[in-house]
């Protein structure tokens, strides 16, 4: 996914928001044309050490003290099954 970076203008009653040549260009749009942007989300930031200490205590329980075998668990747990309702 590309990032562009817009600026909001003040136009009048309205606000407008100019975007670069290059989200235009991308986009193929044409010159009156209307396009849907979606709002921005910021992304979420990450707090490494509340995850490791989340592991650290999934480790004292013993939360995966029954897998043998990590490889052979994880293809397991990703093979495809029949969802429900469905034929």
């Amino acid at each position: 996914m590309n990032k562009y970076t817009a600026t909001v203008i003040k136009t009048g009653n309205s606000y407008a928001l100019r975007v670069p040549k290059r989200y235009v260009e991308d986009a193929q749009l044409k010159s009156g044309q209307k396009t849907v942007i979606t709002l921005p989300i910021p992304e979420p930031k990450q707090n490494r050490e509340r995850i490791q200490e989340t592991i650290r205590q999934l480790q004292e329980v013993g939360v995966y003290k029954d897998i043998k075998d990590p490889v052979a668990w994880q293809r397991e747990i990703r093979k495809d099954r029949p969802l429900p309702d469905r034929g």
